[in-house]
């Protein structure tokens, strides 16, 4: 995917503000003070955090995005934004410098998501989290998965397996948006349009519907976890 083709994604899921609003609820109570965020793009989630840290380092793979947070969150004396592969880069500099590394729609994208689970347990200090969010069920897997350079939907069970191999403990591990996988499913068996994708199919009107259903979802999810999800959360401690 080009880089102006993934900003433009990026910048459609400002329409679903309410579900991104839910998303972050997710895993909040588990932010510290001092944050790594791995390929936060062009920081949709950092402003949700940012004002409540002590340190807040946001990293991605291309310097048009790290530009543009940069700017976004220049204000903040607290933040810097950072060119890094997590797969290549040496990150020795940050080495146990956070109790908290985020990696939010950002594993699926990454060949060698053990080699990535590695590099950010180096990143957080001894009980320390990492705060894991990525596409779940393989069956799912289509063409709005490929067009995003996405490796692999998650399976049950993958993400603790890979926990157990990088040798870290399992805090929480969650599905959300039950709902979401009967409308992804249907849209996945539709014929491919060219570089089609969750993020390219948003736009002002049918984000109403997105957030009128986050609304209803969010307290359901929350009074009955559910036992399936379009996306699946686990937070992992370093011990």
């Amino acid at each position: 995917m080009k880089q102006n083709e993934l900003s433009q994604n990026l910048n459609n899921w400002d329409y679903i503000d309410r579900y991104s609003d839910w998303m972050y609820r997710m895993y909040e109570p588990y932010i510290g003070k001092r944050v790594f965020d791995v390929g936060a793009g062009m920081g949709r989630m950092v402003k949700y955090y940012v004002d409540n840290c002590e340190a807040v380092v946001a990293s991605d793979i291309f310097q048009s995005q790290v530009d543009y947070m940069g700017k976004k969150f220049g204000q903040h004396k607290n933040f810097r934004s950072v060119l890094c592969n997590i797969l290549e880069d040496d990150i020795s500099q940050f080495a146990g410098s956070f109790d908290t590394v985020l990696c939010i729609n950002v594993l699926e994208h990454l060949e060698d998501d053990k080699l990535a689970l590695l590099k950010m347990k180096e990143l957080v200090c001894i009980n320390g989290h990492v705060i894991i969010f990525v596409p779940a069920f393989q069956s799912l897997y289509c063409h709005l998965d490929s067009n995003v350079n996405h490796y692999r939907r998650y399976d049950r069970n993958m993400l603790k397996k890979l926990a157990d191999e990088c040798d870290m403990k399992v805090i929480s591990n969650k599905y959300f948006n039950m709902l979401g996988i009967v409308p992804y499913f249907l849209k996945g068996k539709r014929k491919t349009q060219k570089g089609e994708s969750f993020s390219t199919s948003l736009n002002e009107n049918n984000s109403k519907l997105y957030n009128f259903a986050a609304g209803i979802l969010e307290p359901i999810e929350k009074l009955i976890p559910p036992r399936v999800g379009l996306s699946e959360i686990i937070v992992l401690k370093k011990v």
